[in-house]
């Protein structure tokens, strides 16, 4: 076993260790904010989505990856590669969904009383259960080709396939599906632009008039609104930032030939927002009935 392989394994350990233990506590102190005797916050439900996502996309790159590094083989056979790759392509497609309605639904409730969405500020806390619903119905339905593209790890004596896939192996994915994944990824993280670019013009704003507190555009939000969005802008950048990279090493993979360890920084830049947004959520999260 090579040195960099074991400090490739060690990174993965403590990386996926410490991200699914922050992100279970976290989800702890949400459950107990669902208690009896608690109001349901429509933005809890949305990063308790969120939560759920990041602990799905750790467990099943995470673990495979540490055994891979270490080289342990065929520690997974072909039903195991398919359930491991269909569910972590829908905690992906759930966490960028999940992301984008975080960044629409902060941006709705700190829009101006006069703005064109205070429409739909009444409404929206009403309508949150509902598009959670849709972001897993929708993510199931477009994720149902992946075990068809999914096979079992290929002979180790074979490494044509050696170089291309670590311990699964992955055929040609159909026009469709790779329009439909491509679709919602650049839908949503141009409406995580959109808004984002909003909520900060409002905060900008906001700033210039801290002085007068009796505007009537601002008199409504609060310190606590305006650090929930700081929070949540801070969340979308680090999503965007490690998205944008693992997407990039993705398209090398696809049109260069490289090695598995190119293969192992993908795996490792898809875990750091899973690793790292409960660290950005922990300060605002529910203590007793609060939340962010």
């Amino acid at each position: 076993m090579l040195i960099i392989d074991v400090c490739i394994g060690i990174f993965l350990f403590f990386q996926t260790t410490i991200g699914i233990s922050a992100n279970f506590f976290l989800l702890s102190l949400y459950i107990l904010n669902f208690l009896p005797g608690h109001k349901l916050k429509p933005l809890n439900l949305i990063l308790t989505q969120l939560i759920l996502a990041n602990i799905t996309i750790l467990v099943c790159i995470g673990s495979p990856e540490i055994l891979q590094a270490l080289e342990i083989s065929n520690f997974l056979d072909d039903v195991g590669c398919k359930m491991t790759f269909f569910f972590y392509r829908i905690a992906q497609g759930l966490s960028i969904c999940s992301t984008c309605l975080l960044c629409s639904f902060q941006a709705i409730t700190i829009s101006p009383s006069d703005s064109a969405l205070s429409e739909l500020k009444a409404r929206t806390p009403e309508l949150i259960s509902t598009f959670c619903l849709f972001c897993w119905i929708f993510n199931i339905l477009i994720e149902i080709p992946m075990p068809i593209f999914v096979k079992g790890p290929r002979s180790s004596t074979n490494n044509t396939y050696k170089s291309n896939i670590i311990y699964c192996s992955m055929g040609m994915f159909i026009d469709v599906y790779f329009i439909m994944t491509t679709l919602r990824n650049v839908l949503c993280v141009g409406l995580m632009f959109w808004t984002s670019g909003y909520m900060v013009l409002l905060l900008h704003r906001h700033h210039q008039q801290v002085q007068n507190i009796h505007s009537t555009s601002f008199s409504y939000r609060t310190p606590l609104e305006v650090r929930a969005t700081h929070s949540i802008l801070l969340l979308m950048g680090i999503f965007v930032c490690f998205y944008s990279l693992h997407s990039i090493t993705l398209i090398s993979l696809t049109y260069t030939d490289c090695n598995r360890y190119w293969l192992t920084i993908a795996a490792i830049l898809s875990l750091c927002f899973p690793t790292l947004s409960p660290f950005v959520l922990l300060p605002r999260a529910p203590k007793h009935s609060c939340i962010l």
